[in-house]
């Protein structure tokens, strides 16, 4: 039972990702096989790649999140990481594992190690270019679905530049697909049908069943969005011979989602509620993320109240409003919207004059709220959009300006450039730091939250650095709160990577404790760091607050200031003060259940 021994255990390999490419399910006995041979002859290698197989086949055939990353971790001692191209194979697959299944940070971590470990390699195959250009790919669609830095079309530019040199057009019509999306966003619909045409031209020619049912799909979309219900029609009935001939549910959701909207598009709102359902019951048997069910609350509750379901509007606006927050995109007016549409429902239920005096307080304070936050959700866009934009221009044009003068740069014009590209990046972390600071209030929902969970998380976010400064973190057994996931967290994360980063010694050790006082949890972060000065105790958690020079110590002097004001949201306080160790405790209290 141990394959083929006329296949080299390479070739095998190779046949075991093209099987994993086509989705087959019988891959599983292939890899069983393969790893027998490869344990039998102690070909470690071998039984890396093979170990990444299970992990992928856990993540694209039996979508299961931890037995993949459970063998993803596995094969992770047989790759030897000094060997930048086994080492950025490895950290590549686990970057796409994680991105499929939307645990953004982790995917973040791994494709930037894997492109570190990319560019060290001097001479590339055709296959480890497009390899790298699939990781590019990868990155700029992961800073689409966050607020994160970056989020400008370098990515896709270096992705489409590689596909394109290579002649690879399966990744020519993925980047295509991704341009497409952002003309339309724009409201560009002809410059998208064009380069739709020309995507599902690509896929014909390549014999790519499913990308040609998916290109057919978004082409009648866009033909609908031009009142051309023929060549809509013509396109979609293509799109769906082809698609519900495969068993790829993502593939089906889609065509139902690009239906719903064309039929929208066209002015047939019953329809298209209809093709909206069987999108979303599809998405729902995948791997849902919140950018996807809120395209689609959005459009449904456009259609209901164009259809006069006024009831039924509300609650997808609600859905649709809800999903923004998970995904840290909350739009002001449709939220604004959602409140003012509660308050006129409630008005219309309760007739009694109590009530309705009751619902014009309340509409009172929704639109002074309003109005005394308008100020900071401005601000907020202006970061996200106005103040980056420059930033990231002057950093680049910097970069530019370095490459294009190289060796004609003296000694005191390359420090000058160096502060320059120095100087944009810090203002691009304040200015994410603000953002995080002014979000904290918009995580409203408050559930039960297992804190030893909470710090697993982070220290999965910190492993690279708890690895390469040999870090020992001792940690108690921690209680259950009731408080907000993501900003339990930021707040442990922000501590604990304060704790690691001002500490000068050998091996940096962190205490994570509790005791019961009263109706609170008493939590302390202690370290055997450098220590804080008793005059700046209580300043350090005021904004832009630094102690130390950057050379020496990064950040932007937000973490803090955050922290204080997750405690305070909860309802706690948060103090530090000297240990045995000289270094800091940083002590916080939390409302007990």
């Amino acid at each position: 039972m141990g394959g083929d021994p006329h296949i080299s255990l390479q070739d095998e390999v190779n046949r075991i990702r093209e099987m994993l490419r086509q989705r087959e399910p019988d891959v599983r006995e292939a890899i069983d096989m393969a790893l027998t041979r490869a344990e039998t002859a102690q070909d470690r290698d071998r039984i890396g790649d093979l170990l990444v197989s299970y992990s992928n086949y856990y993540s694209l055939i039996k979508r299961d999140p931890d037995r993949c990353i459970e063998y993803a971790e596995r094969a992770r001692p047989y790759f030897d990481m000094s060997i930048p191209r086994r080492a950025s194979y490895y950290y590549g697959n686990l970057g796409i594992n994680y991105h499929f299944f939307f645990r953004l940070p982790e995917a973040q971590a791994a494709y930037l190690t894997a492109i570190q470990h990319m560019e060290r390699i001097e001479s590339q195959t055709e296959t480890e270019s497009n390899m790298l250009a699939t990781i590019y790919y990868n990155l700029y669609i992961l800073f689409s679905f966050t607020d994160l830095a970056i989020l400008d079309r370098r990515y896709l530019d270096k992705a489409l530049e590689l596909y394109k040199k290579n002649d690879h057009t399966p990744g020519i019509i993925f980047c295509y697909g991704a341009i497409i999306n952002d003309l339309e966003k724009q409201d560009k619909i002809e410059e998208a049908l064009q380069y739709s045409l020309e995507r599902l031209r690509l896929a014909e020619e390549t014999d790519n069943e499913l990308q040609t049912g998916l290109s057919a799909s978004l082409t009648g979309m866009l033909y609908a969005k031009q009142k051309n219900r023929e060549l809509s029609q013509a396109y979609f009935a293509r799109a769906h011979d082809i698609i519900f001939s495969k068993n790829v549910p993502t593939f089906q959701a889609s065509y139902y989602d690009e239906r719903a909207r064309a039929l929208l598009a066209l002015g047939d709102c019953e329809e298209a509620i209809v093709f909206f359902h069987k999108a979303l019951q599809q998405f729902k048997t995948t791997v849902p993320t919140a950018l996807n069910l809120s395209k689609i609350y959005k459009l449904m509750s456009e259609a209901y109240e164009r259809c006069g379901k006024l009831k039924e509007a509300l609650e997808y606006q609600r859905k649709h409003s809800q999903t923004l927050l998970d995904n840290f995109k909350m739009d002001k007016v449709l939220y604004m919207g959602a409140v003012q549409k509660d308050f006129e429902r409630e008005r219309q239920e309760r007739e009694t004059e109590m009530l309705r005096q009751k619902n014009e307080e309340i509409q009172l304070y929704v639109t002074q709220l309003e109005q005394s936050n308008d100020e900071l959700k401005q601000f907020a866009h202006a970061a996200s959009h106005d103040l980056r934009e420059p930033v990231r221009m002057i950093v680049s044009y910097a970069e530019l300006l370095e490459m294009s003068l190289k060796d004609k740069v003296n000694p005191e014009q390359k420090e000058f450039l160096s502060y320059l590209k120095e100087g944009g990046k810090r203002i691009n972390e304040m200015i994410a730091g603000i953002l995080a600071f002014s979000k904290v209030h918009s995580h409203d929902e408050l559930t039960e939250v297992d804190l030893n969970q909470t710090l697993q998380r982070v220290k999965e976010n910190l492993r690279m650095v708890i690895a390469a400064r040999h870090v020992e973190i001792d940690c108690a057994r921690l209680p259950v709160v009731r408080s907000n996931s993501v900003l339990m967290i930021q707040l442990f994360q922000n501590l604990l990577s304060n704790a690691i980063k001002y500490n000068q010694s050998k091996t940096p050790r962190v205490a994570v404790t509790y005791t019961r006082e009263g109706g609170f949890y008493k939590f302390c972060i202690s370290d055997n760091g450098i220590g804080i000065d008793d005059k700046y105790r209580d300043s350090i958690f005021d904004m832009f607050s630094r102690l130390h020079n950057r050379e020496h110590y990064s950040g932007s002097g937000i973490g803090l200031a955050i922290c204080r004001k997750i405690v305070e949201r909860m309802g706690g306080s948060i103090w530090n003060a000297s240990n045995a160790e000289n270094g800091t405790d940083f002590c916080f209290t939390l409302p007990a259940r």
